[in-house]
């Protein structure tokens, strides 16, 4: 049993499932402890009594982890001139279905203030009255959430980890999680604001190839894509590499796997050792691709979803190529290059840019979606950047299946 008086590091995951998908948020909690630190109810009396290694799980009402229950008299009705569409600088914010937006842009709206970052949903608009119907319920203060944890390291009682408090259930809750749900009954409109824009309109092969390519997060992150396509990606499969690059990241120990990768840099295709086809190819210019039917188990896709001009076509053509059963893993981090990341990617939070992969997953056709997140981690010791951020970079990784 742990000692009441040591710090610990703790894996926590939350876990959830609706009609679209089942989602998984972890959060690696480095070094926490008992007389500093505030767990969540239930939560605190079973970490006080698990062994280092032992994973513990337990199961949450809808409401009861962040005690904030999901509320009717929440969702509101109110004018167009209390959204204030200059809250976040001289650029017009427009209101779109389906978005999460702070508090602070509501005016004259009880319990909401200036400057607060808590989300709400714009769930309807009704031009003819110009009102505007919100949410201000918690993202996941309807859902049943399961929390699991795992104490990974104890540390000594003498070493302390500064006077800052945590309150766990705020950690893993409030910084993002359930923004990626996806509205049950209204797809969203990508048809306004022309949200696939971009800062450089230019030749994409011009722009890749003036890059040095390298992987644009560090190894700790990448090591969890691994672990992710090793979930799903099996011996003698056949799998496309979607706007691929020098290193597909796929587990060492897979066996036979037949590999096309494609891209639209052909220094980058060539230097990928695992590649049996290679195709030199601009998604954004054609998104049909020139593969039968039926053609692969898995199609991937790493750090390149924020670039798709026309990702609902491309991903329809990922849903025709696929056998039966097939999947498409789409992974992504914080991190990308600005000038050919879409406008919409820019405008979203973090954790609302999974809810869109998600939304052109259901726009094409995809059923039985898996969504998990990482963040937390430690960059390993040899790291260049640990010195300017200890913290791994956060994935963010995803996949759909194609109907039997």
């Amino acid at each position: 049993m742990i000692d009441e008086r040591q710090n610990l590091s703790i894996l926590i995951d939350i876990q959830w499932q609706d009609d679209f998908a089942h989602y998984t948020d972890q959060y690696f909690l480095l070094k926490t402890n008992f007389w500093r630190d505030f767990y969540p109810a239930k939560f605190d009396y079973q970490i006080k009594r698990a062994e280092l290694n032992e994973t513990l799980s337990i199961k949450y009402a809808p409401g009861e982890l962040m005690e904030s229950e999901f509320h009717k008299h929440n969702i509101i009705k109110i004018s167009k001139d209390q959204f204030n569409q200059f809250y976040g600088g001289p650029i017009a914010i427009i209101p779109t279905i389906g978005r999460f937006y702070p508090r602070g842009m509501l005016d004259d709206v009880p319990d909401c203030f200036k400057l607060d970052n808590r989300p709400f949903r714009l769930v309807d608009i009704d031009n003819d009255n110009d009102t505007l119907t919100v949410d201000l319920n918690h993202p996941l203060a309807d859902q049943a959430l399961t929390l699991t944890a795992t104490i990974t390291d104890v540390f000594d009682a003498n070493q302390q980890n500064g006077g800052r408090c945590n309150e766990i259930a705020e950690l893993i809750t409030f910084n993002g999680p359930g923004l990626q749900r996806l509205l049950a009954d209204q797809p969203f409109d990508f048809s306004q604001n022309m949200p696939f824009a971009r800062t450089m309109e230019d030749d994409d092969t011009t722009f890749y190839d003036a890059l040095e390519t390298q992987p644009i997060v560090d190894r700790v992150a990448l090591e969890q894509l691994t672990q992710y396509y090793a979930k799903f990606i099996k011996d003698n499969d056949k799998v496309l590499d979607l706007m691929a690059g020098p290193d597909s990241f796929y587990p060492n120990d897979l066996k036979n796997i037949q590999l096309t990768v494609l891209g639209v840099k052909e220094k980058d295709l060539n230097d990928n050792p695992r590649a049996q086809q290679r195709i030199v190819h601009n998604v954004n210019q054609q998104t049909e691709l020139n593969f039968a039917d039926q053609s692969f188990d898995i199609v991937s896709c790493a750090f390149a979803v924020e670039y798709m001009t026309q990702p609902i076509e491309l991903f329809k053509q990922i849903h025709r190529i696929l056998k039966p059963g097939g999947l498409f893993i789409v992974s992504f981090s914080d991190l990308f290059f600005s000038q050919k990341a879409t406008r919409l990617w820019h405008d979203l939070h973090a954790f609302e840019r999974p809810g869109i992969v998600l939304e052109y997953f259901r726009q094409s056709g995809f059923e039985q979606m898996d969504y998990q997140s990482i963040r937390g981690l430690i960059r390993h010791d040899d790291d260049p950047f640990k010195n300017k951020t200890v913290h791994s970079c956060p994935m963010f990784m995803l996949s759909g299946k194609k109907a039997l």
